[in-house]
């Protein structure tokens, strides 16, 4: 189920107190706080996002109607608040070729099933999505990698 836009301004509020909270373990396992300067303004902005982490490779995914990660093209110093630590790291736009982003999202979706719906397709733990579709939207989806320091 897809929550309705005008509810994201609430909803990130209440998720940046709950993730700095003590209680951040109630969903810290698959959202993280991340905090970066805005490219136009220089103002910062901190805002929760899903993840997938693989050893010091955390992998941020967005759908077409954010744009915070437009900050990151090019790469940008971060900060992410994971587990209910800040750490300051690099962050970088993904860009690679299609067959490695269409793993990388299918795992994605793989784990985080209902997320679909942000990304125009039907949520499903059963039915696999075709390849063919998910090409199609895949220059739509936006991957941030984070490299954690060792």
């Amino acid at each position: 189920m897809r929550i309705p836009d005008f509810l994201f301004p609430f909803i990130n509020f209440m998720m940046k107190l709950l993730l700095r909270s003590p209680l951040h373990f109630v969903v810290s396992s698959h959202i993280l706080l991340i905090t970066f300067q805005g490219r136009k303004t220089g103002r910062r902005f901190t805002t929760p996002v899903r993840y997938l982490r693989e050893d010091n490779t955390v992998r941020l995914f967005s759908s077409p109607q954010a744009s915070w990660w437009k900050n990151l093209r090019g790469g940008a110093d971060v900060s992410v608040t994971i587990r209910g630590k800040s750490i300051k790291c690099r962050a970088i736009v993904l860009e690679t070729d299609a067959d490695t982003k269409l793993q990388i999202f299918r795992s994605y979706l793989e784990h985080f099933p209902g997320d679909a719906a942000y990304h125009g397709l039907k949520p499903s733990r059963r039915v696999r999505h075709s390849e063919s579709v998910m090409r199609t939207i895949l220059d739509d989806v936006a991957i941030t990698e984070v490299t954690l320091p060792s």
